[in-house]
């Protein structure tokens, strides 16, 4: 009984959504958008989704599908009202309620609310309904109320992180840093890569007055674009619908970043074939070949970009790459420069850059790039440890040794780094340090002359 009251109570829930936001069409009819002027793929998918729809009009299961295939192209109200006739035939389905949320919330936020507010009593367990209703009711000026649903999330998930970048914003809001930052943090661990997660930390350590974990946190925000990652399925299975070359290069990049190079090498060779022109799809497409190791076809594709777009800097630092792997030095100078002219802050060419010219015994302006390099990136490995290498090199023992260790520190795993600061310890007598991190070198893996141990060791003892 309590089942059935439970589906009486959703039934009532569509029926006055239907009722009082006018979704459906006075025919009750499949909707038919305009199809004249979408690319080829997308015309054929949608144009299959509603045949499947017209052959089987009392399945529920059809109409929602119609609705996620039209909402994953960006057509929202056609797609609302296939959740809303998908609701009306399965009222213990939250899915469909859940996604005409999603549908509605650019266009009618209160019809949004309140679908989404049904989807909730038909799953409470559902943590991105949550999500979803607090950022509505941040959008109408209700905060307490949002913030009450982003713990309710957390209560659901409690590793969701936009739930707890939904509470530790609303906190900062009300001047709350402390418990701000702890949410602001949890939600950072969780999505290590998103911008926007950073500036909300930059603003809660100002609030502290923490002004170098601010300016920090500000400038990483200013370099990571990533998203805040989402656990919804629901949705994901939505935008999996779409067949747009815009979704497939986001799915070909995610597929890239998962190390699924098979998916992500097929994903960019239909890119190709429906946007031939498109300069960034092709640099893209040579990264995931370059990670690939398949030099020759990563260059072809680094090339092409560049005959699209001559000035695109990922393609010319893509290039200078392959280059560079090949031993064509010059080859790899002049690409990593190119590059540097459009984006003349990127750590990685700016690195690549300066160890080719170190290599070629061009020492000061390969410190000058490092030293860039770090002013960009404070304490990363890849500066600190190449430039602490070159000036050990020069003998300049006490300027590498702060070098090295920022190195050793931001990559504890790394054997070389471990022993060059060990070597550079050693020219500056402090013996008992440079014994710890040649030890730890060893441990790792790094083939060290026995003499040198033995050496070592005996003028610890002897220390």
């Amino acid at each position: 009984m309590p089942g059935l009251a439970l589906v009486a109570v959703a039934g009532v829930l569509v029926v006055s959504l239907a009722l009082l936001y006018g979704l459906q069409n006075a025919e009750g009819q499949a909707p038919d958008p305009d199809r004249s002027s979408m690319e080829p793929q997308v015309a054929a998918k949608i144009e299959e989704s509603r045949e499947a729809l017209l052959a089987a009009p009392e399945s529920p299961e059809a109409w929602g599908r119609f609705g996620m295939v039209l909402h994953a192209h960006r057509l929202e109200q056609d797609a609302a009202v296939c959740y809303e006739r998908a609701a009306e035939l399965s009222p213990s389905e939250f899915r469909w309620p859940y996604l005409l949320a999603h549908a509605l919330r650019d266009t009618d936020s209160e019809a949004a609310l309140a679908a989404a507010d049904a989807a909730s009593r038909l799953k409470p367990d559902y943590a991105s309904t949550y999500v979803l209703r607090g950022q509505l009711l941040e959008t109408a000026n209700r905060q307490g109320e949002a913030l009450s649903l982003y713990r309710k999330a957390l209560e659901a998930e409690p590793e969701n992180a936009m739930a707890e970048f939904g509470v530790g914003r609303l906190l900062l809001a009300e001047g709350n840093a402390e418990e701000a930052l702890t949410h602001l943090l949890r939600a950072r661990d969780s999505s290590p890569d998103a911008g926007a997660i950073r500036g909300a930390l930059a603003q809660a350590y100002r609030q502290r007055g923490d002004r170098e974990a601010a300016l920090r946190e500000n400038r990483l925000a200013s370099q990571l674009t990533e998203p805040i990652v989402i656990h919804d399925p629901v949705h994901y299975a939505m935008r999996k619908e779409s067949v747009s070359s815009v979704a497939l290069l986001e799915r070909a990049i995610e597929a890239d970043r998962a190390r699924d190079f098979a998916t992500a090498e097929n994903l960019f060779q239909q890119l190709v074939e429906l946007r031939p022109d498109d300069a960034n799809i092709r640099s893209r497409f040579g990264d995931t070949l370059a990670r690939q190791s398949k030099i020759h076809p990563a260059k072809e594709q680094y090339e092409r970009a560049l005959g699209i777009q001559s000035e695109l800097a990922p393609a010319h630092y893509g290039l200078g790459n392959m280059l560079n792997f090949e031993g064509d030095y010059e080859g790899a100078v002049r690409e990593y420069r190119a590059a540097l002219e459009t984006r003349p802050d990127h750590v990685s060419t700016l690195v690549n850059l300066a160890s080719i010219l170190g290599f070629q015994g061009d020492l000061e302006e390969a410190e000058e790039l490092f030293r860039k390099a770090l002013e960009v990136e404070p304490n990363a490995f890849a500066p600190s440890f190449a430039l602490g290498r070159v000036l050990a090199q020069q003998g300049r023992y006490k300027e590498a040794i702060p070098l090295l260790t920022a190195a050793a520190a931001a990559r504890p795993e790394s054997g070389p780094a471990h022993l060059q600061l060990g070597i550079a310890l050693v020219a500056t007598g402090d013996y008992a340090s440079a014994w710890k991190h040649v030890e730890r070198a060893q441990e790792l893996g790094e083939k060290i002359p026995s003499n040198m141990v033995e050496e070592l060791r005996r003028r610890v003892r002897g220390s």
